[in-house]
């Protein structure tokens, strides 16, 4: 069995907090063969999806992640025009932005798809759900939203409700959110920015006050709520957070309210046959579902032993 991670160039992971690491590490774990390829390394001839690989052997094991401090991989060389029906499963984990390449990919595994191979996130939900967007799929848990680059609907929208966020709808990591305030000189400056000058589309929503006591990454494996969840809390005098922007993440049990939302959101990962998710819940709103690469296992792990990235992977067994 082998198993191919498409990821940003490994040598730049965080090596105690990325969630790709476990991953590889619970499929070396669970006795899988581990390559990665970069996504410009995936490619297409005719109708066969192809990728030049890079096979590594995985130096630690899942009990040595909270502690690991050495080399935790070793690469070996590349193997060119790989066809990529040949792997077990195929898992997307290159971050977002999600542009025109990354919809390229996704049409290059749909050809893989085609011809058999098991991807992770299937190819067809990653190019169709974006994060931000998905959730205006559940109207009854989310904050009133637009989406839109129309100056006279962003501004008739805050107009009606007061304080709101912009969102960039190609981001991650709380890159380009923005507070707006209907009195504040920076807002129209910000706006103006945000959607490049009225021409690129962005999601503008009522503000939250909830987000000063921070957001709950919530995972969903293969259909099942993992128990506990990522509380990421931000700085003082901030909105965003997101780890990567300073924020500060304590794990605690989910709660019945955010149950009763992740379970709607089960049902519709399921009818898309979504296995691995992320969402975010500020309040008793939903703000994100990340199926592109949802980060934080290790965190959870950390705190409780609770190995999400090891059932990730059992549950694309054959």
């Amino acid at each position: 069995m082998k198993i191919l991670f498409i990821c940003d160039p490994i040598a730049n992971f965080k090596i105690h907090g990325d969630s790709t690491i476990a991953l590889m590490v619970a499929a070396n774990d669970l006795g899988y063969s581990v390559h990665y390829a970069l996504p410009k390394a995936i490619f297409a001839n005719n109708n066969i999806a192809l990728a030049n690989v890079t096979p590594i052997d995985i130096l630690i094991k899942t009990v040595d992640l909270n502690a690991v401090t050495s080399p935790w991989y070793k690469e070996h060389d590349v193997l060119h025009n790989l066809d990529l029906t040949s792997y077990t499963a195929i898992m997307v984990r290159n971050d977002p932005p999600v542009d025109t390449e990354y919809y390229y990919l996704t049409q290059i595994l749909q050809l893989a798809e085609n011809n058999g191979a098991k991807v992770i996130n299937n190819s067809y939900s990653l190019r169709n759900f974006n994060e931000k967007l998905s959730i205006l799929n559940f109207p009854q848990f989310i904050s009133p939203t637009l989406v839109s680059r129309n100056k006279e609907s962003i501004l008739q929208f805050m107009e009606q409700h007061g304080d709101c966020v912009v969102k960039p709808l190609d981001q991650m990591a709380g890159r380009g959110v923005f507070k707006l305030a209907k009195n504040d000189v920076n807002t129209y400056p910000i706006l103006e920015l945000s959607t490049n000058y009225f021409t690129t589309s962005v999601m503008v929503q009522k503000f939250i006050p909830e987000v000063v006591y921070g957001d709950r990454r919530v995972f969903i494996v293969n259909g099942k709520i993992i128990s506990h969840c990522l509380h990421r809390i931000p700085q003082e005098n901030q909105i965003r957070g997101n780890l990567a922007a300073g924020g500060r993440g304590e794990v605690h049990p989910v709660t019945k309210e955010d149950y009763v939302l992740a379970n709607a959101v089960v049902e519709w990962l399921n009818e898309h046959k979504i296995l691995f998710a992320g969402i975010d819940i500020i309040g008793n709103k939903l703000t994100e579902i990340n199926i592109t690469s949802p980060t934080a296992l290790r965190q959870i792990f950390s705190h409780n032993g609770i190995d999400i990235a090891k059932l990730v992977i059992e549950s694309i067994a054959p």
